[in-house]
């Protein structure tokens, strides 16, 4: 008599952020990229703002006319840096749906990023203290990256899993 664990599924595999919900794409799916997305774009925003302010307190010693130009750089780099978070997430998402990593290797890759994030937050702190002022194309970036991320149908751990689950 062979085991009921042998014989039954084991089921859609547990992916990062959304879990199993990825498997029915009901309520608790949507909620769950939903509030990751937001929650994500409010941090970004606020260290947007953030950086805002200390580039505004940096450029207000200068006279209107350099001020402004500044003003003028930092609203186009921070444009441009949007939409260039915005294209490259998309191309990469693109490209790794074309690849479509199996659960087990999504899980390896997410892992060892969460391992490194760490070290690479504390080797970056003192820099960005002195770059803050002039920081906000990068957090553009990320905000286009951030909604980027939310407006794609399927993120690319869904389609290895599916896929994986498809062979099975």
């Amino acid at each position: 008599m062979g085991s009921r664990v042998s014989s039954e599924s084991a089921g859609p595999a547990k992916l990062p952020i959304v879990g199993t919900t990825w498997y029915r794409r009901g309520p608790a799916y949507w909620l769950r990229r939903t509030a990751f997305a937001v929650s994500m774009l409010i941090v970004a925003g606020l260290m947007f703002g953030v950086t805002l302010d200390a580039f505004r307190t940096v450029v207000g010693g200068l006279s209107d006319g350099w001020r402004h130009l500044c003003y003028g750089l930092q609203a186009v780099a921070s444009t441009g840096a949007a939409g260039w978070g915005w294209a490259s997430y998309r191309r990469k998402a693109r490209e790794a749906r074309a690849r479509a990593a199996s659960p087990a290797k999504t899980r390896r890759l997410h892992d060892s990023a969460q391992r490194r994030a760490p070290g690479l937050a504390s080797a970056g702190r003192l820099p960005a203290l002195f770059l803050l002022p002039f920081m906000a194309p990068v957090f553009a970036w990320l905000l286009g990256v951030l909604v980027a991320m939310a407006c794609l149908r399927e993120l690319p751990s869904e389609a290895g899993a599916r896929e994986a689950l498809n062979q099975v």
